[in-house]
């Protein structure tokens, strides 16, 4: 938890880390620590949301290190917030399921609207910047075919991709060796 506090607190682009700190509220930051990151594919306990989203921080931050053209603020701030609609999208109380909301709308498009949301509040939210940040997670599962309303066209929105698959899928994969032995 506080580990991704600390990422939040170097967002070096002020008005990224203000809509971190106000996205990330006491009620949600409960929440989302523990939240499984899916129903049953990947990361699917107590706590597997944050355990997918900082193995996604380290991994995009390694990609910054080795291309320094790509944008370091904006890519984390993606990776932080990529599957932070699935705090609304699944409910894990009595199991994992589906909330009604996370059935109607989905994890993308709860996050889409909570990130339009909260950049109203922040004065002088530059536009592109925004639209970058959607960007972001609204192509973050790649395809079309794979929910993504949009798929990758900048360089941050490809690397997020590809960290999100290899966190997801060697999870995924690790899962179902432990269980064969």
């Amino acid at each position: 938890e506080s580990e991704i506090n600390g990422r939040i607190n170097q967002i070096d682009d002020n008005r990224l880390r203000k809509l971190l700190k106000v996205i990330f509220n006491e009620e949600r930051f409960s929440k989302y620590t523990k939240v499984p990151a899916g129903k049953a594919w990947h990361h699917a306990y107590i706590g597997g949301l944050l355990e997918h989203t900082l193995e996604i921080i380290k991994i995009c931050d390694l990609m910054c290190d080795i291309h320094e053209e790509i944008n370091r603020d904006l890519l984390i701030t993606g990776a932080i917030l990529h599957d932070f609609g699935k705090i609304e999208e699944l409910e894990f109380e009595n199991g994992f399921d589906y909330t009604d909301k996370g059935k109607l709308l989905g994890h993308i498009v709860i996050i889409a609207n909570l990130i339009e949301k909260e950049c109203e509040k922040i004065d002088d939210f530059p536009q592109d910047l925004k639209d970058n940040l959607l960007h972001l997670v609204l192509s973050h599962q790649g395809k079309l075919e794979f929910a993504s309303p949009v798929i990758p066209k900048t360089l941050e929105a490809i690397v997020l991709y590809h960290a999100d698959e290899l966190s997801a899928k060697t999870n995924a994969y690790k899962g179902a060796i432990l269980s064969e032995i």
